[in-house]
């Protein structure tokens, strides 16, 4: 069975409503107009009786009496009548006028719900015509576009980084698939061929690996957070951290400096070293031979800020907006020389707000790069 329309059942509603009440002023009418009439025809009958009394005329004043009757009965009737037929007529123009009524007020609606059918997946830059006025179904079709905005954006990105994700996939694959071939075409190969080629493939599986990795704890950090959230030192934390990138910042004779004190944020552990394992790395990364890592933590309230400062190139202001989008790069030679997968920076921001917490860029371009992370005590 067909669901009827908003306007049908408005429209409903309001002859529903239309019925009830004048079927209960039509009654009330019948009914004082009842009483209205026998006084009237009691008052009559009984100044005929004094009549016949005086005049002694009995039989003058029963004609007369059923005279007066007849003529108030038929009044009585007859507005019982016009009274019930006002009540139809009302009722019936209250009803077309609800229908006319809610379609013209539900028209704004009806447009716009045509508008929504057209809008799918392949036209989402869409927007509806902006309302002129600032009822219930202009403030709609304002966040409707808002909502179609977002969207837009999030198919937007997740082209880009199923893109991103397909190149960065295939780059690793091709790099053994070419020596694959070149081993197999080249008949007077010796075993130092062999053992590079080899070496070649076994760096270019650790990346397809490490992508890989970083693919799938990036699609579930988001679920995983909420789990297993503990109370964690810094210090500690952070001690660990330098421990497992001593050879990298032996490597470069890059030194750091760690000031948190005895503060603790709360949070999943492994999500928590791998946010500033991922900031520290990137600092070694991307800071100047014989350079140096600050890292600082301060409390805020019942939030613990922590700022982790390299004192590399910088990052200028063009790519500041783009910093945490996944496989973005300032320098992609450099990032890829160094064996990056273009996800650290990405994981550190899904990971920073899975926690409930934030995470903030500074860098003029010129003297050093910080990230500051806002976490929950």
């Amino acid at each position: 069975m067909k669901k009827l329309t908003l306007q049908w059942r408005i429209t409903l509603l309001t002859a529903l409503v239309l019925t009830a009440c004048s079927i209960t002023l039509t009654a009330a009418s019948i009914i004082n107009a009842d009483r209205a009439f026998v006084s009237l025809i009691e008052r009559g009958s009984a100044m005929e009786m004094v009549g016949a009394v005086a005049d002694e005329q009995p039989k003058n004043s029963g004609a007369a009496t059923g005279v007066e009757a007849v003529p108030a009965q038929e009044a009585k009737q007859q507005f019982s009548l016009s009274s019930i037929l006002f009540c139809v007529c009302v009722t019936a123009t209250g009803t077309i006028a609800a229908y006319l009524l809610a379609g013209k007020v539900l028209r704004p609606l009806h447009e716009l719900t045509d508008a929504v059918e057209a809008v799918d997946e392949k036209n989402l830059s869409y927007r509806l015509p902006a309302a002129v006025s600032n009822d219930e179904v202009g403030k709609l079709t304002k966040d409707f576009n808002g909502m179609l905005r977002r969207l837009d954006d999030a198919f937007l990105r997740q082209k880009r980084f199923t893109a991103n994700a397909a190149h960065e996939l295939k780059t690793p694959l091709a790099t053994m698939k070419t020596g694959a071939q070149v081993l197999k075409a080249d008949s007077s190969a010796s075993l130092t061929d062999y053992q590079d080629h080899a070496e070649k493939m076994l760096y270019s599986v650790d990346r397809l690996s490490r992508i890989v990795d970083d693919l799938l704890l990036l699609a579930s950090a988001g679920d995983s957070a909420s789990h297993d959230k503990e109370e964690v030192m810094l210090e500690p934390l952070f001690e660990a951290i330098q421990s497992e990138l001593v050879f990298q910042m032996g490597e470069r004779c890059i030194t750091c400096t760690a000031a948190c004190g005895e503060l603790t944020v709360t949070g999943n552990p492994a999500f928590l070293y791998r946010i500033f394992f991922n900031l520290m790395e990137n600092a070694c990364k991307y800071g100047h031979d014989g350079g140096h890592i600050w890292i600082e933590a301060a409390r805020q309230e019942n939030r613990v800020s922590v700022s982790v400062k390299d004192d590399g190139p910088g990052i200028s202001s063009e790519h500041l907006p783009y910093i945490f989008d996944a496989f973005y790069r300032v320098d992609k030679s450099r990032s890829r020389e160094m064996g990056g997968s273009g996800l650290g920076l990405s994981l550190v921001k899904t990971m920073v707000d899975a926690e409930g917490g934030g995470i903030i860029v500074q860098s003029d371009g010129t003297n050093g790069t910080s990230f500051v992370v806002t976490l929950p005590v």
